[in-house]
């Protein structure tokens, strides 16, 4: 059986508690053998103060941005007390980002630089330490436990894994020293190579990119019955993932279809659907979660959608305090008796919207449509001269019903009244290049 994210959690805290010596040297008597709900958040806030003292001793950045609000680690006294502290924005990661180190260069394991949205947006870099690397690989394999249980699952990984050291490789071997055996794909290979070596290894998992796992789902079904291979589980993780997408592969795979939440700030790991609860539970030992007013930066009530702000309270290279990721989600209370938060499925990324036709619109309410239609492997979505304008990559544009989803799109509320929608299809293999870009809403070039 597979277990639950709080257990997985607890145990871990326990791991960590055990060895932390200053928290056993502020706590004599506790009992760490024993994790419940009232030890974790102490631990919880534990770390927070100690990584609020760390940024603010050790970060120029942080050191700057502190005093100037005029708070420190003493004005926390609680885990909401957080609300006190400044926002750090992508922008403040932009550049070579030195100033928000906590370690010298020297002591970086792994330096991260991505775009916030494909390769359009802020250009940003993020450190990690050994130490920081360490948390990762302990907190990958228990979200995996989540959907898989240890001796039972065999995990292929869709994620990048750049000479064997990206974040692919770190979750195949973190598994498989877990007791989940898993292997990382190459992404440049043909779905007729992974479904090889997905049989060759008896995979009953397949993990990441919900486009790269959508994409191979939709060219091999008509090769083979994937429903005979007895896959366990498709595990996918995006920003984003629609529920045409979910129930498409429910169906060709016949299997639980569970999905993920995370980004490179967060360490990768973060959040895991809960089979009760409508969204997922997030890993809560290493960061705090709040939704905020996108325009006020107000902490918003329970259940109230707004931006998604990240802190990693257990970070030791960079810790990054209220980042703002982009992200609109809700929080709320679980209703399935879990302890932990229930961060609600992302809808959308708060600078992928655009005005037009009198509706803010964004490439989420297109993506139902788009999902449940067959033949189309994936799209890129642009703004042209007043029209929405589509590039569609299918399997086949001999046989695709071009005028079926043009209709399709017309008939969506946002869109009475518009132009024509355009759509221009593209062979297969031709957005591949673009499948890990954060959809947003472009501009034709001319």
């Amino acid at each position: 059986m597979s277990v639950s994210l709080q257990t997985g959690l607890y145990d871990l805290c326990r791991l960590r508690m055990e060895k932390d010596a200053e928290f056993l040297s502020e706590n004599p008597g506790v009992d760490v053998e024993h994790v419940d709900d009232a030890l974790f958040d102490k631990y919880r806030l534990f770390q927070l103060r100690r990584t609020v003292h760390r940024v603010r001793t050790k970060s120029p950045f942080y050191r700057r941005v502190f005093e100037a609000a005029g708070v420190t680690e003493d004005d926390l006294t609680s885990l909401d007390d957080i609300a006190k502290l400044p926002f750090t924005t992508p922008q403040d990661l932009a550049g070579t980002s030195y100033g928000l180190l906590c370690t010298s260069q020297g002591e970086v394991e792994k330096p991260v630089t991505f775009y916030s949205s494909g390769s359009t947006g802020t250009k940003k870099r993020i450190f990690f330490s050994r130490a920081d690397i360490q948390k990762i690989f302990d907190f990958l394999p228990r979200g995996m436990n989540t959907v898989v249980d240890r001796g039972e699952g065999r995990v292929l990984v869709f994620l990048q894994n750049s000479q064997g050291r990206g974040i692919g490789g770190i979750l195949a071997a973190s598994c498989t020293a877990y007791g989940i055996d898993s292997w990382a794909a190459d992404l440049q290979d043909s779905p007729e190579d992974i479904l090889k070596m997905t049989l060759e290894h008896k995979i009953n998992v397949w993990f990441g990119d919900a486009i790269t796992i959508y994409r191979a789902t939709r060219i091999l079904e008509r090769q083979t019955d994937l429903r005979a291979i007895g896959m366990k589980c498709i595990f996918i993780t995006m920003s984003n993932i629609p529920q045409s997408m979910v129930d498409y592969l429910h169906s060709a795979w016949g299997c639980r279809v569970s999905t993920h939440y995370g980004l490179t700030e967060s360490g990768w790991g973060l959040a895991v659907d809960c089979d009760i609860c409508p969204g997922y539970h997030y890993d809560e030992l290493n960061h705090r979660v709040e939704v905020v007013d996108p325009d006020t930066g107000e902490v918003l009530p329970y259940g109230e959608e707004g931006e998604v702000v990240l802190t990693n309270i257990a970070r030791d290279c960079m810790p990054l305090i209220r980042y703002r990721t982009g992200d609109i989600a809700t929080l709320s209370e679980s209703k399935c008796g879990s302890h932990l938060m229930t961060l609600g499925h992302i809808r959308r990324r708060k600078e992928g919207a655009t005005e037009y036709n009198g509706h803010c619109i964004y490439p989420a309410m297109f993506d139902e449509v788009l999902f449940s239609t067959d033949g189309l492997l994936d799209y890129r979505i642009f703004l042209d001269r007043g029209r929405i304008s589509l590039d569609v990559e299918v399997l086949d544009e001999t046989a695709f019903d071009t005028e079926g989803l043009k209709a399709r799109l017309m008939v969506l509320p946002f869109m009475a009244g518009a132009p024509e929608a355009e759509i221009n299809l593209l062979p297969c293999g031709a957005l591949r290049g673009h499948c890990y870009e954060k959809k947003c809403i472009l501009a034709r070039e001319a």
